[in-house]
């Protein structure tokens, strides 16, 4: 199991607003130079993550962003949809040089990965934003 650049960036910087909330909006600037990250990467990120209702922006001088669900109405399955880590991938669905290799399809190996992300979907809609920054 991998878990992508992607979501661990958006998980961090979700973080980060869940950490700081207030009446205050939080700048992407600000998240980055908290936790690190890179600034246009998390400018792409948050694109998508408020395309997805995950936050809202507040535009002007005082701008930035806030969570836009209760920490336990987010889960890291929202996020990752949210920043297109691709949930759904089977090792079936792979590039044709695998499939030359192929059994037939469908096969008990394609049942079984499916299975599997079936479960990893569940356990990753289980935790939540707030399960999340109590360990922090």
């Amino acid at each position: 199991m991998h878990i992508s650049i992607k979501t661990g960036y958006a998980v961090r910087a979700l973080s980060e607003l869940a950490l700081n909330a207030s009446e205050k909006p939080i700048s992407i600037s600000e998240i980055c130079r908290k936790q690190n990250l890179p600034n246009k990467y998390i400018e792409q990120l948050f694109r998508n993550l408020k395309r997805d209702g995950l936050i809202k922006s507040v535009h002007g001088s005082k701008g930035g962003y806030f969570l836009n669900r209760e920490l336990s109405k987010i889960s890291l399955k929202d996020i990752m949809k949210a920043v297109d880590d691709d949930l759904s991938h089977n090792f079936c669905y792979g590039s044709n040089e695998h499939l030359d290799y192929c059994k037939g399809f469908p096969c008990g190996f394609y049942e079984l990965w499916d299975e599997i992300k079936d479960h990893l979907e569940k356990y990753f809609d289980s935790i939540k934003l707030e399960q999340i920054i109590s360990k922090l």
